[in-house]
């Protein structure tokens, strides 16, 4: 009986799903103005999120549970009904956020300008597929997310010996997680959005993508020493095929935000629909196979889209109640000292994460104390430090869905990738990192 209900409930799933992703972009596009539909999609998520607690994983149910504790520690009183309804419209957007993602993932997997990389990548002589890799990954995630993990295993002949993998798998998880300094496509952008507001996230990414080209001329000489100039002309040949595309999606969002005084987040979530959709009408082929690989993605990743909304609605709770000026008031008056706050953030989530604690709580616990004016730093500078500690503690953490993707896609054992040049890296990333931003805010 029970193998009977599985597949129906999935599909049920799937559909309230939807119903609340429908809905997240009514509410970006039309506001207030379809108030009861958009509380369906609330609905809708809320029962999503009941059927989906009995299949969750049981690393996702202990992070669950954390959040739960903490909500419980901050909040002094139990929401009422209106505010349970208000967190759930807040939240609505986060569950739009990574379907979204999943179907740009599906779309990008079948694009020829990829696939033309993708052989270009398979191609690179040895000496150049390292930093060949981290630059790809660099593009395809900022873009993809874990999706460019995919596509670039796919390059690695399959006779590649053992160190060979380890080092491409390496550079293609350094590149990727690395991608979240500058990309609006990361749940990290999200989060750290929340707490910083709209101006300061762009100008974060702008500071984000002087940090990814910093890490990237520093770290691939030094992780590869015959890495040469010659080899970098080389490996950026191999994606000349996406950058126009890349900069085409971004140069959208962009425009649509500014255009329309739209968030990052609801760029995206609105833009990429979009996007795709053109790509449906270029190669109508691939509808089939992209709405059949979104749909499967849509039941894999229930265990992230309620980690994510349950963190932002007991940050979206604690901040209306005053808990967060509250809990810094507790243990430290007056304004805490920028630099501690630039130097903590990202060093603290690398750490925390090397423990098995998810970015998601460390990330909310830090921003919560160090925004609002809690302390001497600019806000832009704070979500920087928060996307660079995102990188590096999903970098360096077995527990990361990065790190156990990496390993499983590309033949290695997490443990190795972990434990190999990543940890280092990971940890200068976060300690250099943070040293930069305390010099920039000092300056300004």
């Amino acid at each position: 009986m029970r193998e009977k209900l599985t597949p129906i409930l999935g599909h049920i799933r799937l559909g309230l799903l939807c119903i609340a992703w429908v809905a997240a972009l009514l509410q970006i596009t039309t506001g207030t103005k379809y108030t009861e539909i958009v509380h369906l999609g609330v609905f809708a998520f809320i029962a999503f999120t009941v059927l989906t607690l009995s299949r969750l994983r049981r690393d996702s149910v202990l992070i669950l549970l954390v959040l739960v504790v903490v909500g419980w520690a901050l909040l002094d009183h139990f929401p009422d009904n209106d505010e349970w309804i208000t967190g759930g419209r807040y939240v609505l957007i986060f569950a739009a956020l990574l379907p979204t993602m999943a179907l740009v993932r599906a779309t990008a997997s079948l694009m020829p300008s990829v696939h033309r990389t993708q052989d270009a990548l398979a191609k690179l002589p040895a000496s150049a597929s390292a930093g060949g890799l981290h630059l790809a990954a660099n593009i395809f995630g900022g873009i993809i997310n874990t999706g460019a993990l995919a596509i670039l295993s796919a390059a690695i002949p399959k006779d590649a010996d053992r160190q060979h993998r380890q080092l491409a798998a390496e550079a293609a998880l350094r590149g990727m997680v690395t991608a979240a300094a500058w990309s609006p496509f990361f749940v990290a952008f999200a989060i750290g959005q929340s707490f910083v507001g709209k101006s300061n996230s762009w100008i974060a990414i702008g500071i984000g993508g002087i940090t990814a080209f910093l890490f990237a001329v520093i770290s691939l000489p030094a992780l590869n020493r015959s890495f040469s100039g010659a080899q970098l002309r080389i490996a950026l040949t191999c994606l000349q095929p996406v950058l126009m595309r890349l900069l085409l999606v971004l140069g959208a969002v962009l425009t649509a935000a500014v255009m329309f005084d739209l968030t990052a987040l609801s760029a995206v979530v609105v833009v990429m629909p979009v996007l795709v959709a053109a790509q449906f009408i270029r190669y109508p082929a691939q509808i089939k196979p992209i709405i059949g690989d979104t749909a499967d993605s849509m039941k894999n990743i229930a265990d992230d889209i309620l980690i994510i909304s349950m963190a932002m609605l007991i940050g979206y709770f604690a901040t209306r109640t005053g808990a967060f000026t509250a809990l810094v008031n507790s243990f430290y008056e007056g304004v805490i000292p920028g630099w501690f706050a630039l130097v903590v953030t990202p060093l603290g989530m690398m750490l925390a994460s090397v423990f098995g604690v998810h970015p998601v709580i460390s990330s909310t616990a830090f921003l919560a104390v160090f925004s609002g004016g809690h302390a001497d730093v600019h806000p832009a500078l704070l979500m920087q430090a928060h996307l660079i500690g995102w990188g590096a503690g999903t970098m360096s953490s077995v527990a990361s869905l990065s790190v156990i993707t990496s390993a499983s896609l590309f033949g290695v054992r997490s443990r190795d990738l972990v434990l190999g040049a990543n940890l280092w890296t990971a940890l200068a990333y976060a300690i250099v990192g943070g040293a930069a931003l305390c010099v920039v805010n000092i300056m300004i």
